[in-house]
């Protein structure tokens, strides 16, 4: 099997090792290639066979093609990409912005195409959509995080995240939240966003996101941050029995009625992702998350109706 990462940095990295653990399991050998500007930090030895400085450099066909290079540059690498490989993986977000739906070429619809989306794989989410804890009147969920802390060693001015034009900001940077709540609440049928600069960060992009959102007939919050000190992940549901609060960072779910605490498997999510790639890509199925589905999200993190 051969696979082409367009960008090598350090989601694409864990994204090449988890695919070479995978299928060695699997008992399959893979020959990936990697084009990367070499701004994405040191690759370790053997992760990649071949180093591809310019796409002349590259060898199609390819059977897994990975765009995991800045959000900026997600369509132009997918126009030009699409014909090397018949599968391909995208790095959430799809785009940097919707606005790019038009161009795309009707030769992809017969591809698997697969955005990416790991909270969709973490336990209670998993847990969720299958059952939810009866009757569900609202949700708040919450992303909050010290951007300088995500990345040791490194300034946290200089990546991504913090620079508009390669696609920054949270509310593209942090999109699983939106991405979940679609996946459980169903489509949102108005959404209100606020969003802005807040904190004292040294980033020319938004750093906090507030949306509020009517899904399915329940109403749904949605915070987002750049600049909580202490990381929280968390999700409140608001039923009609009781309420639920979901911390998906320690993996429990908590009735605040009677106090019990249901904790819940840890999981590489990002492997169990790659494993649902490689599931669809041999049998040529398409994905529960696909380019549709992927701008969709995008749209809601554009806001639909903004204030």
């Amino acid at each position: 099997m051969k696979a082409c990462f367009f960008g090598m940095g350090s989601i694409g990295m864990r994204h090449a090792r988890n695919l070479r653990h995978l299928l060695g399991i699997r008992g399959q050998k893979v020959e990936i290639h990697a084009l990367r500007s070499g701004r994405g930090g040191e690759m370790p030895e053997g992760l990649a066979d071949r180093r591809c400085a310019s796409w002349d450099d590259l060898e199609p066909p390819y059977d897994l093609v990975f765009i995991t290079n800045p959000t900026v540059m997600h369509y132009e690498t997918l126009l030009k990409a699409e014909s090397l490989g018949k599968s391909i993986f995208i790095e959430k977000p799809v785009f940097h912005s919707s606005s790019v739906a038009s161009g795309i070429p009707r030769s992809l619809s017969g591809k698997t195409i697969h955005v990416a989306c790991p909270m969709r794989f973490h336990p209670i989410i998993e847990h969720l959509k299958a059952r939810l804890p009866g009757k569900v009147f609202a949700a708040r969920l919450l992303c909050s995080s010290y951007l300088p802390d995500w990345r040791k060693g490194r300034d946290y001015r200089t990546v991504y995240s913090a620079r508009r034009e390669l696609g920054g900001g949270v509310a593209l940077d942090l999109i699983h939240e939106l991405d979940y709540a679609r996946w459980l609440f169903g489509e949102p049928e108005k959404v209100v966003r606020v969003s802005g600069k807040y904190s004292t960060l040294e980033t020319d992009c938004d750093d906090g996101a507030a949306y509020i959102m009517t899904c399915g007939g329940r109403l749904v919050e949605v915070h987002l941050d750049y600049f909580g000190r202490k990381p929280r992940r968390e999700m409140e549901l608001f039923c009609e029995d009781d309420t639920f609060i979901c911390d998906l960072l320690r993996r429990t779910m908590t009735s605040l009625l009677s106090g019990e605490t249901t904790s819940f498997p840890q999981e590489d999510l990002y492997e169990k992702e790659m494993a649902y790639f490689l599931d669809l890509s041999e049998k040529g199925e398409q994905s529960f998350n696909s380019l549709e589905d992927g701008l969709t999200t995008l749209r809601i993190a554009e806001g639909g109706e903004i204030e």
